[in-house]
């Protein structure tokens, strides 16, 4: 896991001094405690984290498990459960400490706008815009071959992705049109950017949840404990 918080039991010292069935219930009232701590701590960062950002699909908050302590006879100090994010959302780490956002591949990012998102920011990019489709949409052509001038190229591009919806390149990014005029020699068009690879990385401020999420967990230890004794002994 990229972020992993541990809930064990603390001042285990005197237990050598119970009875075999008085350790066999604190053991097991031990185990649920540590159990109970880890799955509050994992709801505390899922609620956090759909509070703080935003969540495209449930890709991300997936990805937040428990390793569950099963029950058994353990020393006090070997009960222990593990609440974390999976490597697969390793970049959420980022997201709690801050830190430098550099392209896995080439030398600038491949920064999606709202338009390669239906419109809305908050919906993920749509399967036609995904990084790895984005070759087989841009315009392609033996224009250099067929048309001398440099902005008439640029115009018969900005033609074939009108008719066909696909993109073309203009500065360092990604454009589809969405009008195209020509009238009497004069010809307009339209752009709207799809993607930004203007940039080598960005900086991500930091947004802590993970931590904040397993700290009321961990610091109820002693109430939770009490509440699996109680149950136990009923």
């Amino acid at each position: 896991m990229s972020q992993t918080a541990k809930m064990v039991i603390h001042d285990p010292e005197s237990f050598h001094l119970l009875t075999i069935d008085a350790k066999k219930t604190i053991i097991k009232a031990a185990t649920n405690t540590v159990n109970v701590q880890a799955a509050l701590a994992r709801k505390n960062t899922v609620n956090a984290m759909k509070n703080k950002f935003t969540l495209r699909n449930n890709f991300t908050v997936k990805q937040v498990q428990f390793d569950k302590m099963p029950e058994g006879l353990y020393s006090l100090n070997s009960i222990h459960s593990t609440v974390g994010i999976n490597q697969k959302a390793s970049y959420m780490e980022r997201q709690e400490k801050g830190g430098i956002h550099k392209p896995a591949m080439g030398s600038t990012l491949a920064i999606p706008t709202d338009t390669a998102r239906s419109g809305n920011r908050a919906k993920p990019v749509s399967r036609m815009y995904r990084v790895n489709k984005l070759r087989s949409q841009k315009v392609k052509g033996p224009f250099k071959k067929n048309i001398r001038s440099k902005k008439a190229r640029q115009v018969a591009r900005a033609y074939v992705a009108f008719k066909t919806g696909k993109l073309i390149s203009f500065g360092k990014n990604l454009h589809k049109v969405t009008k195209f005029h020509s009238s009497k020699g004069q010809v307009s068009f339209k752009l709207k950017q799809v993607y930004s690879f203007s940039k080598p990385q960005t900086r991500t401020p930091p947004t802590p949840f993970f931590q904040n999420a397993c700290e009321k967990p961990a610091s109820d230890g002693q109430k939770i404990f009490n509440s699996q004794m109680d149950k136990l002994q009923k």
